[in-house]
């Protein structure tokens, strides 16, 4: 085991500084050359597709002890990673195709597609420039265009789907603080507060329940004396109040 292991680290991450040897002199990405990426590149997809399934389950599980402390093993894990996701959708290998290397920046990018009988696959590497440190190493599966746009507008129905329940759920809390009052004093058991109302206005005397002639007397003078007539020119029937 411990040979085997040392055997797939020495393929994946020593390879390069063998065929960086015994390649031209010129050099297009700082010490690489598209020749010595690409044979790298061609490298690690053998030593990948030659491991069983078992074994990558053996190999990920070494290099997950070691991953949060060595890049290497990081590295390592996460192709081993990748590949286990991918080797029971692809297929049989067919073969390599196009090999190309991007530049964006200070990042360098060397991709192999990789032929299988029931989807194509890509190899990827990913250094840092200009020192070209491998700092990912993925493969992953090619998806036509309708595949794409098909998941593309699932992730959006289910985008769309979990802003409208969010958004019920607001609504429903809003509705709630409307509730919640009735049902505290429901439960602390408090009377509901009387409506208070206005009196009626009463004859003044229905009020007393009984004649003031005195104070008839009096507004009767008051009027007369202010209309300048006599009291004996009209008669003061009902005295009503206003509150």
């Amino acid at each position: 085991m411990k040979k085997k292991i040392l055997f797939l680290a020495c393929c994946l991450f020593t390879m390069f500084l063998l065929t960086a040897c015994g390649k031209s002199a010129d050099v297009s990405y700082g010490k690489y050359s598209k020749d010595d990426m690409e044979q790298m590149t061609t490298n690690t997809a053998n030593s990948v597709l030659a491991l069983t399934q078992q074994e990558v389950i053996e190999y990920m599980a070494y290099y997950e002890q070691y991953a949060n402390e060595d890049e290497e093993a990081a590295l390592n894990y996460q192709l081993l990673s990748d590949w286990a996701e991918v080797m029971n959708v692809v297929g049989e290998f067919r073969g390599f195709s196009d090999f190309e290397v991007t530049k964006s920046g200070k990042t360098v990018t060397a991709t192999m597609g990789l032929e299988f009988s029931e989807r194509d696959a890509r190899l990827i590497y990913v250094f840092h420039y200009p020192n070209m440190e491998i700092t990912a190493i993925n493969i992953e599966p090619i998806y036509s265009l309708g595949e794409t746009m098909q998941k593309a507008a699932l992730n959006t129905v289910m985008g769309i789907g979990t802003v409208f329940v969010i958004l019920v759920l607001i609504s429903l809390v809003i509705y709630a603080f409307r509730i919640i009052p009735y049902f505290e004093k429901k439960f602390k058991g408090e009377p509901e507060k009387p409506v208070e109302t206005m009196p009626a206005p009463t004859d003044f005397d229905d009020a007393d329940g009984t004649d003031d002639l005195e104070l008839v007397a009096v507004i009767a003078a008051a009027i007369a004396s202010e209309t300048g007539t006599s009291t004996d020119s009209f008669v003061v029937r009902s005295i009503r109040r206003r509150f």
